[in-house]
């Protein structure tokens, strides 16, 4: 794994991000600060937690042959062009049981009992505002992911509404189903409106056009509203790997934080 070559990326190291809860394995946590961090010390700034966290960086051999996201190259780019105000990335790679880490133990309703998600939120996002500097607050603070890692996002985002006020899900998994035979689209349907920034996308080939449109259809139907609260985006012969969310993830950072 070849990871960004820059003052700005640092690594936490496994044994300070110790989980708390449940069996979940140890696992360092990347951060990426931006370029205005090192020239106002004084300056606080938004976080983007994301999963597969070891797939997000510029390296070319990553992620199975297709790359990695470079996503500290996006964000840079974005960012000395004025399209999105400066932010922190924060990657979370997965463990070997990655499908056991993402998906919710019982029902999506269930939450507090779930080991990732207290890793993130209170041991992860703890550490990063205690050693970064981050604006706390809920609107400043966003969590992505693209498949399964991007149905978690949307999962937590939804059940910990005073830690995240933004989410991003590229390529969601949405045919998943939680133990009690529930998809996604049928817990957020039972649901009401709540105050979250959503963005969604998919491709065309093999990568669950139908039901992300599904979810976007619920999402409006609750009162979420186009490119006020929610974006939605289809990517004509995109299929659901690296390459693909790599082309398209500015997308979703210039709704989620665009100037």
């Amino acid at each position: 794994m070849q990871l960004p070559d820059s003052p700005r990326f640092h690594v936490i190291e496994a044994d300070r991000v110790r989980p708390r809860y449940g069996r979940l394995a140890m696992r360092p946590v990347y951060v990426y600060l931006p370029e205005a961090a090192l020239q106002d010390q004084r300056r606080r700034f938004p976080v983007i937690y994301s999963q597969d966290g070891q797939n997000l960086w510029d390296d070319p051999h990553a992620c199975y042959g297709h790359g990695g996201w470079y996503l500290n190259r996006i964000v840079d780019e974005l960012t000395a062009a004025g399209e999105i105000e400066p932010v922190i990335l924060v990657g979370i790679p997965n463990s070997t049981e990655r499908y056991r880490d993402y998906m919710p133990r019982r029902t999506f309703a269930d939450v507090l009992d779930h080991p990732y998600a207290n890793f993130v939120v209170d041991v992860v996002k703890r550490y990063v505002d205690r050693h970064y500097p981050t604006k706390k607050a809920r609107q400043h603070t966003a969590i992505l992911g693209s498949s399964l890692g991007g149905l978690v996002a949307l999962w937590m985002a939804h059940t910990l509404p005073e830690t995240f006020g933004k989410a991003a899900c590229l390529s969601g998994a949405f045919q998943l189903r939680d133990r009690a035979g529930q998809t996604f689209a049928g817990f957020l349907g039972g649901r009401e409106y709540q105050k979250l920034t959503v963005y969604l996308d998919s491709g065309t080939v093999d990568d669950g056009v139908a039901l992300t449109r599904k979810v976007a259809a619920t999402y409006r139907a609750l009162g979420w509203r186009d490119g006020v609260d929610l974006a939605h985006h289809v990517e004509a012969g995109a299929a659901h790997n690296e390459r693909f969310w790599r082309d398209r993830v500015w997308r979703a950072l210039s709704f989620l934080y665009g100037r």
